[in-house]
């Protein structure tokens, strides 16, 4: 310590001559493995050499396979004893098996209150942890405790996070108890159908109550305690007070406003996202085809999907997706957007209403009263029970329905304007919306939507105001505090206080320096959707011919969601931008299906055939500017090269490029490529078929 080397030999020769000790027992145990002796003194040995030294595999090994094969001893008849119960009384042969069955509880039991006597010593040691569970699922298996004694598992478990509560070997052997809890139910309800003479299934036992009772006392005790924050993610909603949640988390924060998990929490609960089932973004109709477009990447059952009228017809159709992934069709079970497109025979003219019903995968919610792990850990508890094995575990349905009266009424991609299911008119921001400008009313649906997406179950914006004034009041106490001043950011931001946002980017650049780059991304996103919402405030009533100009911004990349909000604007420059091909199929530009003209000049653009790809869903786009890029290699063969050609596409400027340079000089006398005319004038050279 401090540069001085410890004068520990002693203590190190002690520890060596344990081991040295430790050597032939070792060898001894190794040998009757392998011949599969299993001697009960030896399982005394092994305890005495475990109290000591928890961290031997070996002997646990040992242990486990000396209980399995006494457990036929105990709980299965042998020849002679069938033949003699022959003779012998129904009641004295079960007495007979009941008491063999206590005797091998009890032999268990001890193994385990041995196990938790050492775990006072040891509590981080994953052998023991393992060890115990393993008891449990041994026990479980063999009928030798119920759920009374797992509920005593989890009081256990309390305890010892009141000694230690960040013991994450505890935390997750309390989870596997409360799958194993179900489990047993399950087991329990499926006798009660077989068997009328059962006993009837005990379920007090609510495991949400017990996560919320235990969270509470464990912050109640250590604000600090992130796995207790943690565990209130999966709380149900009717056992959430929004008051008494926020009292708790500010008084903890006001207490150390410099303690990242106290945030985490603030933040999950103002903006939770993740953790729910998944929410329609908003829903378009065209051509007799309904867009679905979704927040995040979602794998939709589309075999599964269902579309009826209001007589509960089913209406014929087909479903599908927009492609994400480029050039990899067997990675593509993903997408943001879905469609179904109704069968010629449908006149939807003549309906009004119809019922949706979407289903979908999703694997990152966790339902605590679900049976979670039997694919690994607890798999053996799951063999031979068949009505165990929870089909569609992770299938999700989102039941939507449409009122054709609420569609927009512009000309192409009507959206769905249901200002009731997402609870719009009684937020601040969608007041302002300007009912003689249609499209800035399209602009505010899309953008509401979004922010709403984008808050808690719990928040709105009257909230978000009282939770600003009051992380206000703690940065005029501590004005440095990067945790509070990234809240103020997201809030701001979903409250589009644009000034206010960029200068609180500022003071994060400045406290949280190492994040700079970080927050730079965070600027430039926030640039893009003012200049939108600029757009759409200064748009002229009733046109929509301006240019949106994201001009020399530096972006490097576009990503949906991002730029969504630009969905009715037709005309879109950005040029002098950064912008490659994008090879993801996430780009934000190929959801922006209103688009005319597309100006991408000056970019760093290398492959236009990849380019066209991420393109394919402009079917309106009429002219395309990317001039000033490499577009493509400059030995390609352009009497191969083919490109996606886009319906309306006439205009495609190309000077500059590595393509306008090969169709001057060595395809100088081509005159057509991939269907389109060769422009060329003065050294300029446009694709046409005008």
């Amino acid at each position: 310590m401090h540069g001085r080397r410890a004068n520990n030999s002693k203590d190190e020769d002690l520890k060596l001559e344990k081991v040295k000790e430790l050597i032939p027992v070792m060898n001894d145990l190794i040998k009757k493995k392998r011949r599969n002796t299993y001697e009960k003194e030896y399982i005394e040995t092994t305890s005495i050499i475990l109290k000591k030294c928890p961290y031997i595999q070996t002997l646990w090994n040992y242990r486990r396979e000396y209980f399995e094969s006494i457990k036929n001893d105990y709980i299965k008849e042998n020849k002679e004893n069938k033949e003699n119960s022959i003779s012998e009384k129904e009641d004295d042969r079960k007495d007979f098996l009941k008491k063999n069955l206590d005797e091998l509880r009890k032999i268990i039991k001890n193994e385990n209150i041995m196990v938790e006597d050492i775990l006072k010593k040891f509590n981080k040691c994953n052998e023991l942890w393992f060890h115990k569970l393993w008891l449990i699922k041994y026990s479980l298996k063999n009928n030798l405790i119920n759920v009374t004694d797992l509920l005593n598992e989890l009081e256990y478990c309390k305890n010892s996070f009141l000694k230690d509560d960040r013991n994450y070997h505890c935390w997750n052997y309390r989870s596997y108890i409360i799958s194993c809890i179900n489990i047993s139910h399950r087991k329990l309800e499926y006798e009660e159908k077989e068997n009328d003479d059962s006993k009837k299934v005990n379920s007090d036992f609510n495991v949400y109550k017990a996560n919320y009772e235990l969270s509470k006392e464990l912050i109640e005790l250590n604000f600090s305690n992130f796995s207790a924050w943690f565990l209130k993610y999966s709380l149900k909603e009717s056992l959430i007070d929004t008051k008494e949640e926020l009292y708790l988390i500010k008084n903890a924060i006001f207490t150390d406003p410099f303690d990242q998990s106290l945030w985490e929490f603030y933040r999950w609960f103002l903006f939770q996202n993740g953790n729910y089932e998944e929410e329609i973004f908003f829903v378009l109709l065209n051509n007799d085809c309904f867009y679905f477009f979704f927040h995040n990447l979602i794998k939709v059952n589309l075999s599964k999907c269902k579309c009826y009228n209001s007589k509960h017809n089913e209406i014929n159709g087909i479903w599908d997706k927009q492609i994400i992934t480029i050039n990899n069709s067997s990675n593509n079970s993903e997408s943001y957007i879905y469609f179904f497109k109704v069968n010629k025979d449908v006149n939807l003219s003549e309906i009004r209403y119809l019922k949706f019903f979407i289903y979908y995968f999703k694997y990152n919610i966790y339902n605590p009263d679900k049976i979670n792990y039997e694919k690994n850990i607890l798999q053996d508890l799951i063999i031979g029970h068949d009505y165990l094995n929870e089909e569609n575990k992770f299938e999700y349905v989102i039941n939507y329905e449409i009122d054709f009266q609420k569609f927009s009424k512009n000309n192409n991609f009507k959206i769905l304007l249901d200002y009731n299911k997402k609870n719009l008119l009684n937020n601040e921001i969608f007041r302002q919306v300007d009912h003689r400008n249609k499209y800035f009313n399209l602009y505010k649906y899309i953008n509401c939507s979004s922010i709403v997406l984008n808050l808690g179950k719990f928040t709105d914006f009257n909230l978000l105001y009282s939770e600003l004034e009051q992380i206000n009041e703690l940065l005029n106490l501590e004005n440095k505090c990067k945790f509070a001043l990234i809240t103020k950011f997201e809030i701001l931001r979903r409250l589009e206080k644009f000034k206010e946002t960029f200068e609180v980017l500022e003071m994060l650049k400045e406290v949280d320096y190492t994040r700079i780059e970080y927050y730079k991304e965070m600027e430039l996103e926030l640039k893009i959707k003012k200049r939108i919402h600029d757009y759409y405030y200064d748009l002229e009533l009733e046109h929509n011919n301006k240019i949106l100009d994201l001009s020399s911004l530096d972006i490097k990349d576009l990503i949906y969601p991002q730029m969504i909000e630009a969905f009715f604007i037709s005309k879109i420059n950005l040029s002098r931008n950064l912008l490659s091909e994008s090879y993801t199929g996430k780009f934000a530009l190929n959801f922006l299906y209103n688009l005319k003209e597309l100006y991408l000049d000056n970019n760093q653009i290398k492959n236009f055939t990849v380019l066209m790809m991420n393109l394919y869903n402009l079917k309106f786009l009429e002219k395309l500017d990317v001039s000033n890029n490499t577009l493509i290699n400059i030995n390609e063969d352009l009497d191969k090269y083919e490109f996606i050609i886009l319906p309306l596409l006439k205009y495609i400027n190309i000077n500059n490029s590595n393509l306008s340079i090969l169709l001057n000089d060595k395809y100088k006398d081509k005159n057509k490529i991939n269907t389109y005319d060769i422009i060329r004038d003065n050294g300029n050279i446009i694709l046409s078929k005008i």
